[in-house]
């Protein structure tokens, strides 16, 4: 219904004329879109986090060294195997998001199933690596108890990699269509599932470690099964479900093409924190740095997750809006992405603030753990905010396909910067473990300026015709690519 009419000087004006549009009303509704995403993405990111942290503080309260083994193990088996498989399916995010954005939804299924596909050889061969782990452990200097729990814990682990060969695609076959919510419900369930489950193994049984392994690869399972059945049986997915076999091969070479590069871009920065917890054991008093950088590194990845859930849904946003031709709404969603980061690094940063003297025996009853942890949280706090930043923007290179782009951002931020200062500052300078983690957020400082760079001088235009020609046509090459 149209507005009432007005006779002012002769001339009919609508009584409430609608506003023009300006960039803070479209940034404002983007914002919401973003929002309506990122909250329950978020909430999903820390639940599935929450699963092995669960199992190191319940580890962790029988004894230091059990505490020191499950967080070595942890700490191996990421650096390994759960990373790759969390990089690999960012090309999900690049492929399946701009599907989605360009209504081909057959292919959406394809790139799916091509993944899980891809990923299970590859858990096969990991799994070898993770059967030497106390060996290789011993091999580099680690400490030969620690590394004994470390290798036990790490083959109960293999069944819960081949769970994430599978957990992961079936995450961004969903995140991409913007079901968020019946994520969050499953990971929300499995969390309650994990809880009881882990206590039940370790002091009901008496499992000790080897049981917090064997819950984690229960939960991960329960997860994949109940995320497969909706997937299954709901008839909003019976375009996006479907396989075309013609395109499998086709759909096979570009998840690699694409997630070769995210895998490099999320592993290489993920290696690089659990470095310092290897290195950590070659400190003097090695118990006491490893444990107590693990109970940093377990936070400060707990706190990532948050970011990581608004880079999944600006990730969402951008790949969606660039595979639609709408080059302006994907723009728009940096910006709402950026700001969402700024508050939330400015709450975590202040609770852990305010918490810093109580936070460590979450983890350990040890006073000589909780005060080593407390004298490290106002670095732990500069963490939260350069890691969020750039965690962020890592959402916008999956987003827009320039994933590669990140990959060697990451390499001069961490291994030409951000590692070897830490090393410097740790051994060569004697700062132990406060030298490490320096080390680390210069490094994240590093990234995130370079991201934002990058992202400043994108042409989005371009990046939209490259997302219908990747999509539509089926091309794409790196080569012929650039931000």
């Amino acid at each position: 219904m149209e507005d009432p009419l007005l006779l002012v000087d002769g001339q009919s004006i609508t009584a409430n004329p609608k506003p023009t549009p300006t960039w803070w009303t479209d940034f404002t509704a983007e914002l919401k879109n973003v929002s309506r995403m990122a909250a329950p993405l978020a909430t999903v990111t820390v639940s599935q986090y929450l699963l092995p942290v669960i199992s190191i503080m319940v580890a962790g309260h029988r004894g230091e060294l059990q505490l020191s083994g499950v967080a070595l193990a942890t700490s191996f088996a990421n650096v390994t195997g759960f990373s790759i498989m969390y990089g690999l399916a960012g090309a999900l995010e690049t492929l399946c998001g701009q599907a989605f954005g360009a209504k081909q939804y057959a292919k959406i299924g394809t790139f799916t199933y091509s993944a899980i596909v891809s990923n299970v050889p590859i858990c096969l061969l990991i799994s070898i690596l993770w059967i030497y782990v106390d060996q290789l452990l011993i091999l580099i200097g680690q400490d030969p108890d620690i590394s004994g729990v470390a290798g036990s814990y790490a083959v109960w682990l293999i069944p819960a990699l081949l769970a994430q060969a599978v957990q992961q695609p079936l995450t961004r076959f969903l995140q991409t269509q913007g079901f968020v919510l019946p994520l969050l419900y499953c990971s929300l369930t499995t969390l309650l599932f994990h809880i009881l489950l882990c206590w039940t193994l370790v002091y009901t049984f008496g499992l000790g470690s080897n049981g917090a392994a064997l819950a984690i690869c229960l939960s991960y399972w329960f997860n994949v099964l109940i995320i497969a059945c909706y997937v299954r049986f709901s008839s909003f997915f019976e375009e996006t479900r479907r396989f075309i076999a013609d395109d499998f091969v086709s759909g096979v070479k570009q998840y690699f093409l694409y997630g070769i590069p995210s895998a490099a871009m999320s592993c290489l920065e993920w290696w690089c924190f659990e470095l310092l917890v290897l290195a950590s054991g070659l400190l003097p008093n090695p118990k006491l740095e490893t444990s107590v950088l693990s109970v940093c590194l377990t936070t400060g990845s707990l706190h990532y997750v948050i970011p990581m859930g608004i880079a999944a849904a600006g990730s969402t946003r951008i790949s969606n809006e660039l595979g639609a031709g709408n080059p302006e709404v994907a723009k728009l969603a940096v910006f709402a992405g950026v700001f969402l980061w700024f508050i939330e690094a400015t709450i975590c940063c202040t609770l852990l603030f305010i918490f810093r003297d109580v936070f460590g025996y979450a983890f350990s009853n040890s006073k000589e753990v909780v005060d080593y942890v407390t004298e490290l949280s106002p670095l732990l706090c500069l963490s939260f905010i350069v890691d969020g930043f750039a965690a962020v923007l890592g959402g916008v290179a999956r987003g827009s396909g320039w994933q590669h782009i990140g990959a060697w951002a990451n390499v001069v931020a961490y291994y030409f910067i951000g590692a070897p200062v830490g090393l410097f500052l740790g051994f060569w300078c004697h700062m132990n473990g406060k030298g490490l983690w320096i080390g680390v957020v210069i490094g994240s400082l590093s990234q995130g300026v370079i991201l934002a760079i990058v992202t400043a001088c994108m042409s989005w235009n371009e990046q939209a015709a490259k997302a219908r020609k990747r999509i539509v046509v089926g091309t794409s090459s790196f080569g012929n690519e650039s931000a």
